[in-house]
């Protein structure tokens, strides 16, 4: 019969073959670990992908305004004769409008 020092000699020589209680909880932790590290790369991008999204936004807002202002100002040229005949079809034809 076993007593209890050929149990925990039994105990000692299988923690090498069989997970212990103990492993699988550092291999939580290290789960938990990368996962909070994985939700605060994503936190991150999102917060970027936020201020460049606002950023456009605005961007193309003042481009907008921009190529109003040209058209503007292309147009009185053209009507008071100010842009030869070939400057307006030159300008016609990047059409950046």
């Amino acid at each position: 019969m076993l007593d209890k020092n050929d149990i925990q000699k039994l105990i000692e020589a299988q923690k090498e073959v069989f997970v212990t209680k103990e492993d699988l909880q550092e291999v939580k932790d290290d789960i938990l670990e990368f996962k909070n590290e994985i939700l605060t790369g994503q936190d991150q991008i999102l917060k970027e992908l936020k201020d460049l999204s606002q950023e456009k936004t605005v961007n193309d807002a003042q481009d907008k305004r921009q190529k109003k202002v040209l058209e503007i100002h292309n147009n009185a040229l053209k009507s008071n004769k100010i842009l030869s005949d070939e400057q307006a079809v030159e300008i016609d034809k990047l059409r950046v409008f």
